[in-house]
């Protein structure tokens, strides 16, 4: 079933060990769900065999190696996650941290958390003040389990909709082996007589179970990285505009996103993008898959309504080298699902995730209601929405422009939007935003060295220009603050069953 004697992840493991457990890590109820369904899985011609068992053998190992590193903590007091990563030298300190998550979310693992508050001098309105600020320390420790322990359950992802927490990102439905999952904007179903059941879309769900901890060591230990409590692990910080003037006709800040997509798909980088465009119904934007640049101007512009965006991923598996572009559900959502629970993509051709910033999103109906209420217009009459300097702003055919204060226009704001805390796309390899940049510049953070290679690629191509962010205002500075506000006010989420 698997072929773990050539495997190189194991090399410093013994005979003994591996045997016992790779006999332990068969028994994981995702892996026989898997397995087991094999019948059903190829008939849905979502997965061929050869991806199959791609997937079955790179479970078998993960959960293989959680079984090793649940053997090498048990005894042992409760460590940061970084310091259990530096004291198993067998795997890869990345691969220790993930697997100590998820044997959490398993039950074998425990999490101990510690509040420690210091006093911090800051200047508040001008003058200087001594405030009090919280700083956890979240530490993990292998349970003492009784003989008859189960190995936790996961339920399917329809506990997270139900709890009213589903950011309609799409990606379970394009995970899901057999095709039971069905997401629109508004709403998630599941085909129980299809569905097998595996639990593989509530692993991969970014409002299942969190890796926000797995996430800050992981960056933490990458030298490479500018580490930040607000905004994530980053390389630079830089605002930025387009140079190009067809981008600038359909750009809703600074043009950024467009032009980095026109500059991959120009120089073959990618063939092919995943966006959103306005649908027949003007500001419902449609997930969208675009290989020319032609398609790819439709694109322009925010769109406040949401989309389930991955949920076309699927369509796209022939096209060898792929980027998409979303909000920071959908980046954390990318990033779960290379965790989990695997180790290793689902879909391998993702080779770039273009952030959004985003603070809180609409339902379409909502966008509709908004506009009606606070600015007394058809939707059909706008043709631009922004947020500028704590303001919602809106552009009409007729050449007026109509404002309204941010808050007025919260409460039509999704309620599942408060369970993120995440600003500034904090998974993508790099996010984009207007916060922080002055009007028709865009703040860009590039999270990894691909992110950054590609900026650094379409400003030498002519595309953008730009500057550190640091050295303009209003700047990093406000940037943090709002990022930070954001962290601060998320609600937790709790999933429940909904009662009978």
């Amino acid at each position: 079933m698997v072929q773990i004697a050539n495997n190189e992840l194991f090399t410093r493991i013994s005979p003994k060990e591996l045997i016992d457990a790779t006999y332990k890590a068969s028994e994981n109820f995702q892996i026989r769900a898997f397995f087991e369904a094999k019948e059903e899985i190829l008939k849905t011609e979502k997965y061929n065999e050869q991806e199959f068992y791609e997937i079955l053998d790179s479970m078998i190992d993960a959960e293989t190696e959680r079984k090793i590193v649940l053997e090498k903590i048990k005894g042992k007091k409760a460590l940061l996650l970084e310091e259990i990563a530096k004291s198993i030298k067998d795997f890869p300190a990345d691969n220790v941290i993930r697997d100590v998550i998820y044997l959490k979310e398993q039950g074998y693992v425990e999490e101990h958390v510690e509040i420690k508050i210091n006093k911090v001098i800051k200047k508040i309105k001008g003058e200087e003040k001594e405030v009090e600020e919280e700083e956890f320390f979240h530490r993990y420790q292998a349970k003492d389990l009784p003989d008859n322990f189960v190995e936790h359950y996961f339920e399917p992802v329809s506990i997270v909709f139900d709890s009213g927490v589903c950011c309609h990102c799409g990606w379970c439905s394009s995970i899901c082996p057999v095709d039971a999952i069905k997401v629109t904007a508004d709403t998630l179903d599941i085909d129980e007589n299809v569905c097998m059941k595996c639990g593989l879309c509530y692993t991969v769900c970014p409002r299942s179970f969190s890796i926000d901890q797995a996430y800050a060591s992981i960056k933490k230990l990458d030298k490479s990285l500018i580490y930040s409590e607000k905004i994530g692990g980053y390389i630079n910080a830089y605002t930025g505009t387009t140079t190009k003037d067809a981008i600038k006709k359909v750009r809703q800040d600074g043009g950024i996103v467009t032009s980095l997509l026109e500059y991959l798909l120009e120089n073959k980088l990618v063939d092919a993008i995943i966006a959103v465009q306005h649908s027949t119904d003007l500001w419902r934007p449609e997930p969208v898959l675009v290989d020319n640049v032609k398609d790819l101007y439709k694109t322009g512009g925010t769109k406040y309504a949401n989309a389930p965006t991955l949920s076309i991923i699927e369509e796209a598996k022939k096209y060898d080298k792929l980027a998409v572009v979303g909000v920071p559900c959908m980046m954390k959502a990318i990033e779960k699902g290379t965790l989990f629970p695997s180790g290793l993509p689902f879909f391998k051709n993702i080779k770039y995730k273009i952030g959004l910033f985003c603070m809180e999103s609409f339902s379409y109906n909502d966008i509709i209601k908004l506009t009606k209420d606070k600015f007394e217009q058809d939707i059909n009459e706008l043709t631009k929405m922004n947020i500028d300097k704590g303001k919602f702003i809106i552009n009409l055919k007729s050449g007026e422009e109509m404002a309204v204060d941010l808050k007025e226009v919260k409460s039509y704001a999704r309620n599942n939007c408060h369970y993120c805390e995440d600003l500034t796309s904090d998974y993508a390899d790099i996010s984009v935003g207007s916060i922080g940049s002055q009007s028709g510049y865009s703040s860009i953070i590039t999270r990894s060295k691909e992110g950054d290679a590609i900026l650094k690629g379409a400003v030498d191509a002519g595309l953008i220009e730009y500057q550190s962010l640091k050295e303009v205002k209003p700047g990093q500075g406000l940037l943090e603050r709002i990022a930070a506000s954001k962290r601060k006010n998320c609600k937790p989420i709790i999933l429940e069953k909904p009662k009978e």
